[in-house]
């Protein structure tokens, strides 16, 4: 089977199923292992190596605005931006002279925004440091310097505070819960995306149907770990009955490498292949196949080795307990192994 046809297949989700069950405790780990990625990393981001708090106050302040020469209130002020101008002369020069020696322009102008939310008569002033006495001598020196300013100014008849703000610690969301949640929920899908490649990606064989489809040739029959006499009785009869008029069999152990197909004979033999459960050697089984073919002896059927009981009571509907068939319909051969045993 080429590797195009082997990728069109199909998926036995049934198969994948029970088979994933198996893994499920995979899927736990890594949600829980995701869990504790997410919430350190945003302890160490937002705790270990958090930046200094905050302590802001909100001041607001009401402006009045005066008359022009043609009885019309100004009004040009609303197309400013407050919050440039806060930043520039005068407003910022007045602002330094309110604050403690050694505050730098570029602290106190960084430090301060200024916004008219809604109404053009409210101005909001907000004052942001890492000290609360900074934050408080920045917003009350702010606050002077607006009504100083709005006294100066034509435009104003006058700038008033209507609420004095005051510095208080600014509170930051704890978002751990969040983050625990998100880390446990990218670690599950990224074990089930892992879990689904791995299964895509694998070629072992499990059931029958996974041989019978690859490579159509019948599989006689399955051992289980466990228990010797489950599948027993239809296993040694489809042996007899391939072998009947075929003296020559060999068996291929498929699961070793290090076995070298037996060449005394010279080709033309039956061979019942062993291939050991879930073993992931896909490639080596079809090594053997290959070599086989090219050596001219007839694969008759295969044998899966060591099977897992349990699923495949689960897998097969029909499926009893030991003794009895695993399939109903085991002794039905494929095409392609039909034709081999036309050979014979």
């Amino acid at each position: 089977m080429t590797e195009r046809e082997w990728m069109r297949e199909g998926l036995d989700i049934k198969l994948t199923a029970l088979l994933y069950r198996r893994k499920i405790w995979i899927a736990i780990v890594c949600a829980l292992a995701g869990a504790v990625l997410g919430g350190g990393l945003y302890f160490v981001i937002h705790v270990v190596y958090a930046p200094a708090r905050e302590y802001q106050g909100i001041s607001k302040l009401y402006l009045t605005f005066d008359e022009d020469d043609d009885g019309d209130a100004y009004q040009y002020y609303n197309g400013y931006t407050w919050n440039d101008l806060m930043g520039t002369e005068p407003i910022l020069d007045k602002i330094m002279e309110g604050v403690p020696a050694g505050m730098t322009r570029e602290t106190v102008r960084d430090s301060i925004t200024a916004d008219i939310l809604s109404d053009i008569r409210l101005l909001t002033v907000t004052v942001t440091t890492h000290d609360q006495s900074e934050t408080d001598s920045i917003l009350r020196a702010a606050e002077e310097a607006l009504v100083r300013f709005g006294k100066e100014m034509i435009e104003f008849e006058k700038i008033e505070v209507i609420e004095h703000g005051h510095s208080a610690l600014l509170a930051v969301a704890d978002e751990t819960v969040r983050a625990v949640i998100a880390g446990a929920g990218g670690g599950f899908l990224a074990s089930l995306i892992g879990l689904a490649l791995a299964c895509i990606l694998d070629d072992s064989v499990y059931v029958p149907t996974d041989f019978e489809k690859r490579y159509g040739y019948p599989v006689l029959g399955v051992t289980f770990t466990g228990n010797e006499e489950a599948g027993k009785e239809a296993l040694e009869r489809h042996i007899r009955l391939v072998t009947a008029d075929k003296p020559d069999v060999i068996y291929i152990e498929t699961g070793n490498p290090k076995i070298a197909l037996p060449d005394e004979a010279g080709g033309g033999r039956g061979v019942i292949l062993h291939i050991p459960y879930g073993s992931g050697n896909g490639k080596l089984l079809e090594r053997w196949i290959a070599e086989i073919k090219l050596n001219n002896d007839i694969i008759l059927g295969a044998v899966i080795t060591d099977a897992d009981l349990k699923l495949y009571r689960l897998y097969f509907a029909t499926f009893g307990r030991a003794g009895r068939k695993y399939r109903r319909n085991s002794s039905m051969e494929p095409e392609a192994g039909r034709e081999e045993r036309e050979r014979l």
